[in-house]
């Protein structure tokens, strides 16, 4: 009987191709669980080497090392070690968040480079947004001219009068709240 070919493989009459493809299989499957687990080791390498790369760049531009070298500046100097200029300083980012107790090395080294200055740029961001008043700001509009100019003079006062007559003076608010409640329903007489 002859032979028959099929996508390459050369299946005869003794050889079932089914425990073929099934020992097949099994060595492509240990050999991709060895591929995964040296990629895993690697990546872990590499992270360790780009955290120190962080951390001796971040020296370097901070104690300007790179002038012993004749560098004007840390740009002519990253740019010689062919790095990116965003790149570095999204790094020095994270270095300082390091420093600053932000972020912790071995966060770093769990999540990665970028879920880490993401992390950082998000708290930075909240920092930054809390600092910041969340309150919109009151307009209104004032008829006497005088009075316009006095509390545009001395805005944070009018706020702080606002605010403490609310907080500390319910009783005066009230009253004025009332006496304008009269005026206005006198007017629309």
């Amino acid at each position: 009987m002859k032979d028959i070919v099929l996508n390459n493989r050369i299946i005869n009459k003794d050889d079932s191709p089914h425990l073929l493809n099934l020992e097949h299989e099994k060595t492509a499957h240990s050999h991709y669980l060895e591929l995964k687990k040296r990629l895993k080791q690697n990546l872990k390498k590499e992270i360790y080497y780009k955290l120190d790369n962080i951390l001796i760049l971040k020296e370097i531009k901070d104690n300007e090392y790179y002038k012993i070298d004749g560098y004007k500046n840390f740009e002519s100097f990253i740019k010689d070690y062919r790095l990116a200029k965003s790149q570095v300083y999204l790094y020095l980012r994270l270095a300082d968040a390091v420093k600053e107790g932000f972020i912790e090395e071995k966060y770093i080294i769990e999540h990665g480079i970028n879920k880490s200055i993401e992390m950082v740029k998000n708290k930075k961001q909240g920092i930054e947004e809390s600092k910041q008043n969340p309150l919109k700001p009151l307009r209104f509009q004032l008829k006497n001219e005088e009075s316009y100019n006095f509390y545009k003079k001395h805005a944070k006062f009018a706020a702080y009068l606002l605010d403490s007559i609310f907080s500390n003076k319910q009783e005066l608010l009230q009253e004025f709240l009332n006496e304008f409640e009269n005026l206005k329903s006198k007017k629309g007489k």
